[in-house]
């Protein structure tokens, strides 16, 4: 079956000609761009698939008919955040994090959606509890090499070292930017005047990288 529904009957044309062909919506995008909206709001728990197709106008057959599950439907609204911020590689990595943390102050939803969703995926058998984990273990690696490839040779070896707990200063300082960026979005959401969220960003990854110069 075919994604894509009309969503009215055909248009007569303006000039009399013949009619316009009808305009199609893809209903996939639909269910996930509202579904992303409901999770953003209430939650994933506190959102049934039910609630869903009601807000569509159609049956939850119909929302599982292109995901499935409930589940699957909201691995499906995470990747769609991540798919539209591809991540450069090297210390642009860090560049692009201050970028996005600008990004999401002009989108609100998305970043209401992520804050949500992260700090549920933290109950017992959360289904997105597995991708987040995933995710923040992607995320430390690649901002950690970000750092390393920032900092100057001679500092990069002691940097990039393990210490007794396995852990290297790199990685602890991409735990620390992650943990800033993740707190900031809740700052925010709650009181968008009192914090920059790209200041505050590009203020600790400098505060962080040059702390690391210093141990060189």
């Amino acid at each position: 079956m075919s994604e894509t529904t009309p969503t009215a009957d055909t248009r007569p044309a303006e000039d009399g000609g013949a009619p316009a062909p009808r305009r199609r919506v893809n209903r996939r995008e639909q269910i996930l761009r509202t579904a992303a909206d409901a999770f953003a709001t209430q939650g994933f728990n506190n959102t049934s698939l039910a609630d869903i197709a009601a807000m569509l106008d159609i049956t939850p057959a119909g929302v599982l008919h292109h995901f499935g599950s409930k589940t699957a439907l909201l691995t499906a609204v995470l990747e769609l955040r991540d798919d539209t911020d591809p991540a450069p590689e090297g210390s642009r990595m860090l560049d692009h994090l201050v970028a996005t943390a600008e990004r999401n102050a002009e989108r609100p939803g998305t970043t209401q959606l992520y804050a949500v969703l992260s700090a549920e995926s933290a109950t017992d058998r959360h289904p997105a509890q597995e991708w987040f984990r995933d995710r923040f273990t992607v995320l430390r690696q690649e901002i950690g090499d970000a750092v390393l490839d920032r900092l100057d040779p001679r500092d990069r070896a002691a940097a990039a070292t393990p210490g007794p707990d396995g852990r290297t200063p790199a990685g602890e300082a991409a735990a620390a930017i992650i943990a800033v960026m993740d707190g900031l979005q809740v700052q925010w959401l709650l009181d968008p005047e009192a914090v920059d969220m790209a200041a505050v960003t590009e203020t600790v990854i400098d505060a962080l990288v040059a702390r690391l110069s210093d141990q060189g």
